[in-house]
């Protein structure tokens, strides 16, 4: 008796709900296939346990050999079919003898893999029966994966509705206890708390506005599931080209954004952080894909953005910096494209995306600065360079014309406010950007140095080049962000209690923007004291301690004077807020990974047993901070110090 391979047995889901992991009702057609109007289908369970012996013994050397043949006959015949003569010619194509690699290559092991007893992979073709002739043509994996790229504009909608209502499904069944609308507030009060001040890449009213439009409840019950769709499909509803594309961007940057956050926002302040963020991102990314190529031609402001919070989820989540660097590189690509150095390229355009592109620019340009301050040039490639510029690098920092990027009606000072937090963001670019320029410097400066050792006339110009260094040098440790004065902070300070508690859904209180310059200010002191120690020690490399004042003579008070400038780095790590370090993420735990390196090596090579203590000391005070952190970085740092204790 055959058994139908539609017919769902007892307690088994359907391919499609098993591949997404969500409940299935095990009816013909279940409620969330119904849903997506895709097809059911409920494949027979393989057998568990160890594979018979003739299974093993099946693909003998011989068997392998004719299925290569029979693989390779079928490809040369494909190719012959698709040729433009429409007359059939009978040819002989010489088969050659099957090797080894013939037999495992692409074709072979799809034919073989589980794969091909999955129906996702046949991508609509009507099932049929061994030996039975089909009237329909067989399309090639690969061809199928390639033709999605160039989805139709109703099938890449159809495809984010089907996205998108499983990410809601998914996010109400980790967090029943909280409305989607509700949590994405949540992670947008959370960003504009903690994150806007170092990071200000979005524009608050429109997000607050994508969180009503695209976190919908969904309805529960068995006859609910075309409701459902018919409201997620109304979130993408859309008259044009322009409005269906911009449906697109909005849900993956909302969804983007409240990743990052997610990922990077403490338990304290997100209990459901660890529920909800891999299904944030995993929405977000999902969706990206399916207009990636649109993206990647017309660039936006909404573009570079989502891969800048792409990479702070990634890297906050594991640690991994390969993957987190290649969505920071791609946005520094599609920055150079869009000749974002040049202040023509912001001419005509609306004033909030010239301001969140020049906001965004500014943020690229110091990642790779802060590359080339760290001396990590082989973590990743600097995309945006000078160098690189096809004309003069005349950007601006601020707009003639400018807006604000924050909710503060009724609160007067919230504007005043806001640009404090604008010209703080930008004196931490012109920091990194200034250390690198001396550190660059000091490079060339010490190049031309060592080509010119042994000749008795002094190199021409050193003192001048020297005496420049010096000064931007003083400019950087000397930059200072001036906030307003205490007596609004104390103003404000009543109402923070009651806006947070009671969830306000927009960040109009004073309260909130106080807390992001506190935030800022962090971020502020930590670059600053961490820059200082990087500048030192690549004096010190290079032989140029005079730019900083310094005499290269006794290494032992240059090793002293980077101990102190660590402790210094420290004490600033003890004395903000532990929340500002927690939402800080990976770029906190990378300049302490920095410093306490630096510390192990004075600790390794010193010949002052005074110095190597002091050095040990502070590298386990960042030693402790890191496993605080709960950094990713802290294990790579802790099994550093425990090979140079042995």
């Amino acid at each position: 008796m055959m058994t139908d391979r539609s017919a769902p047995s007892p307690r088994q889901a359907c391919d499609l709900c098993r591949r997404r992991k969500i409940k299935c009702d095990g009816l013909p057609t279940c409620g969330g296939c119904l849903a997506i109007e895709a097809s059911c289908v409920y494949s027979i369970a393989r057998r568990r346990g160890p594979k018979p012996g003739r299974w093993r013994n099946r693909y003998t050397q011989g068997d392998r050999s004719d299925a290569a043949e029979h693989l390779h006959r079928r490809s040369q015949s494909s190719r012959l079919s698709d040729s433009p003569s429409t007359t059939p010619v009978p040819v002989s194509v010489p088969v050659p003898p099957p090797t080894d690699t013939d037999v495992w290559s692409p074709e072979f092991l799809d034919a073989i893999s589980p794969r091909a007893e999955n129906p996702a992979y046949h991508f609509a073709v009507p099932h049929q029966r061994p030996g039975q002739a089909s009237s329909s043509p067989t399309i090639d994996i690969a061809a199928a994966f390639t033709c999605s790229f160039l989805e139709s504009p109703a099938g890449q909608t159809e495809t984010a509705i089907g996205v998108h209502l499983g990410f809601l499904a998914s996010l109400q069944a980790a967090v029943p206890s909280i409305t989607t609308a509700s949590l994405g507030e949540k992670c947008v009060n959370l960003y504009t708390r903690y994150v806007f001040g170092a990071f200000p890449l979005c524009h608050e009213v429109s997000i607050r506005a994508a969180v009503s439009r695209y976190f919908i409840p969904l309805l529960d019950g068995p006859d609910s599931c075309e409701e459902n769709r018919a409201r997620v499909a109304f979130c993408f509803a859309a008259d044009n080209e322009v409005e269906r594309i911009g449906a697109l961007r909005s849900v993956t940057l909302l969804t983007a954004l409240c990743a990052a956050v997610s990922y990077v926002v403490p338990e304290t302040l997100l209990p459901e952080k660890y529920s909800v963020a891999p299904l944030f991102l995993r929405a977000a990314r999902r969706i990206l894909r399916i207009y990636e190529d649109y993206d990647l031609e017309h660039p936006d402001s909404s573009s570079l953005g989502i891969r800048n919070l792409f990479s702070t989820a990634i890297q906050s989540a594991t640690g991994m910096l390969g993957a987190s660097s290649h969505n920071l590189n791609q946005a520094g690509v599609l920055a150079m494209k869009m000749r974002l150095y040049d202040e023509k390229s912001f001419q005509g355009l609306d004033p909030i995306e010239e301001t969140l592109l020049r906001n965004i620019f500014w943020q690229l340009y110091v990642c790779d600065q802060t590359v080339l301050v760290m001396g990590a040039l082989g973590s990743r490639p600097v995309t945006i360079h000078e160098a690189l510029f096809e004309t003069d690098f005349t950007v601006k920092a601020r707009s003639s014309q400018t807006v604000p990027l924050l909710i503060h009606d009724g609160y007067p000072d919230g504007a005043k406010l806001e640009e404090s937090l604008a010209e703080g963001f930008h004196i931490i670019c012109r920091l990194w950007t200034m250390a690198a320029r001396v550190v660059h410097g000091m490079k060339v400066l010490s190049r031309k140095q060592r080509s010119h050792d042994g000749l008795l006339d002094p190199l021409e110009g050193h003192a001048d080049a020297i005496a420049r260094l010096s000064a931007a040098y003083f400019e950087v440790i000397t930059l200072k962000i001036d906030f307003p004065s205490a007596s609004f902070t104390t103003t404000a300070g009543a109402q923070a209690e009651s806006v947070m508690s009671h969830g306000s859904s927009s960040s109009t209180g004073e309260q909130y923007l106080v807390d992001m310059l506190h935030r800022q200010h962090t971020s502020y002191l930590l670059s600053l004291h961490s820059i200082k120690a990087m500048v030192l020690s690549s004096a010190t490399q290079r032989g140029m301690t005079e730019v900083l004042g310094l005499s290269a003579a006794d290494p032992s008070t240059l090793a002293m004077r980077q101990i102190e400038l660590a402790q210094d780095f420290s004490h600033i790590l003890e004395s903000v807020p532990f929340t500002h370090l927690q939402t800080e993420g990976e770029h906190c735990s990378e300049k302490i990974r920095w410093i306490g390196s630096l510390l192990l090596e004075i600790t390794h090579d010193a010949s002052n047993e005074v110095v190597r203590t002091r050095a040990n000391q502070c590298a386990m005070r960042l030693v402790e901070m890191l496993a605080r952190l709960d950094s990713k970085a802290s294990d790579n740092l802790g099994q550093q110090m425990m090979m140079y204790q042995l």
